[in-house]
């Protein structure tokens, strides 16, 4: 059953429509999901976007204004910059977002923006809709149509590994527990990266130094034992009830299921 929501017809109308667009069951867990940044001098104007999106199982972080050294870090799957108001927020993304391929969905006021602007940015790659004549179920669309082409461009992505709510990011070598980043040592990282690599495979002490120190490494095994320890420690995974990394005894370590 659809429900009614009131909404926006332009973005800044209210209007009672019904949503077309597929939702989970309310209280459904959502098991896979995106990162969304939404850069906004007025945030409480989009508040209705921002709900929809978490609606659609997005997840959203909000900021005022470019924040170029948090933007940086954080993984991000899309972002949407509102150009609707007369600030002095820029047109364009830190230039590190755009070196890593973050695409991007701006909300124009076209007269503010002149279409001069809009057409050398819609050259350049960028996406706009103007919020004057898009409704939120349009945005949607937009946003649903700009991840998936991402999908479709990129493939299985080689650049990030996912684990339950642990990001990998091999580009920065960064490791994220949700939005968090991990301060992890580089033979941390690598130890990590070797067992999601493995995709589930069991691997004994041996394999994991060969892959992280190298074959000429003449250490001890239990070498592995401390720096997994470390690990452990750092993502807060009980080996006990292991979240990440399962030990299985006489052999080595796994991912955890």
């Amino acid at each position: 059953m659809q429900r009614e929501r009131e909404l926006s017809s332009p973005l800044n109308d209210s209007i009672l429509f019904q949503s077309k667009l597929p939702e989970p069951a309310i209280g459904a867990y959502c098991d896979t999901t995106h990162r969304i940044v939404i850069i906004s001098p007025l945030p409480y104007s989009l508040h209705e976007l921002v709900r929809e999106l978490t609606i659609q199982c997005y997840d959203v972080l909000v900021f005022r204004h470019w924040d170029e050294e948090a933007l940086s870090v954080l993984p991000i799957d899309l972002m949407i910059v509102d150009l609707s108001k007369e600030t002095k927020l820029g047109a364009a993304a830190p230039q590190p977002l755009r070196n890593q391929g973050v695409p991007m969905l701006r909300l124009v006021n076209t007269e503010i923006l002149s279409s001069e602007e809009v057409n050398k940015s819609s050259s350049e790659g960028l996406v706009n809709l103007s919020l004057e004549s898009s409704t939120i179920e349009q945005v949607l669309n937009r946003v649903h149509s700009m991840l998936a082409q991402g999908s479709r461009q990129s493939g299985q992505r080689t650049d990030q590994a996912q684990l339950k709510d642990l990001t990998v990011d091999y580009n920065r070598v960064a490791v994220y527990v949700g939005t968090a980043r991990i301060d992890v040592t580089k033979t941390e990282f690598d130890l990590l990266k070797a067992l999601l690599d493995a995709g589930g495979k069991v691997l004994s002490r041996q394999e994991l130094m060969d892959r992280v120190w190298g074959e000429q490494y003449f250490g001890g095994s239990n070498t592995v034992d401390v720096h997994v320890k470390s690990l452990r420690h750092k993502l807060k995974d009980d080996p006990k009830a292991p979240k990440y990394i399962a030990t299985i005894r006489g052999v080595g370590y796994r991912i955890a299921d």
